[in-house]
């Protein structure tokens, strides 16, 4: 199995995914794989990862064709990092090729040499910091409010000290801020427009969504 660890491929397939109900034209092997279910089709796609992974470790899972292959995504919208971490936190398994691909995140920003990433994994004190960043960026007037549920941005928490630095990044603006630990207070905080990516003339690279 591949497995590449590079965030630019990671963007690239994420960033094909159209959720549609259009019918697609599916190979037979394709075909075959999808009439297993999401179930066995995400306990596949799990053997293709690593030993250390389970379902538990993402809080979204799609699976996805475009008629010839079978992808599926796992993912965590909201990346949390304690301090001096580096985490794996979304992948995307090419079911039919044994492909994985996927990359860390590290706090601080620059990375680490660290080998055996281990996968992202929420504890209760990990759930109470983040519950904390969402009231404080649901009761500012600096921000957008944001909502764990359904959550189709992707935001990175960054642990320090004193604050955590915010990362932000929604399909037409990349926001960063930090918010102090104690008082909830934010500051630094800075938005930037991004293009809309280019229109897909080929529909046969774009993915589809099953509703399984």
């Amino acid at each position: 199995m591949k497995a590449l660890k590079t965030s630019t491929l990671v963007l690239f397939l994420l960033n094909q995914i159209l959720c549609f109900s259009q019918e697609v034209k599916m190979t037979k092997e394709v075909e075959e794989t999808i009439q297993l279910g999401k179930d066995s089709i995400v306990r596949l796609a799990l053997k293709l990862i690593d030993d250390r992974a389970d379902v538990k470790n993402f809080s979204k899972t799609k699976v996805m064709t475009n008629g010839e292959q079978v992808l599926v995504s796992f993912i965590n919208p909201i990346k949390y990092l304690p301090k001096k971490t580096t985490l794996y936190f979304d992948v995307v398994i090419n079911l039919l090729e044994k492909t994985a691909s996927y990359n860390s995140i590290s706090n601080p920003i620059n990375g680490s040499d660290q080998k055996n990433i281990p996968f992202y994994k929420q504890t209760e004190e990990i759930k109470k910091n983040i519950d904390f960043v969402i009231e404080s960026m649901n009761v500012s007037h600096e921000v957008d409010p944001i909502t764990i549920v359904n959550s189709e941005n992707d935001m990175i928490i960054r642990e320090n000290k004193n604050y955590y630095d915010i990362t932000v990044i929604s399909e037409f603006q990349e926001s960063s801020y930090k918010i102090e630990k104690i008082s909830g207070k934010i500051y630094d905080a800075q938005h930037a427009h991004l293009e809309p990516p280019p229109t897909e003339k080929n529909t046969k690279n774009m993915f589809i969504e099953i509703k399984l």
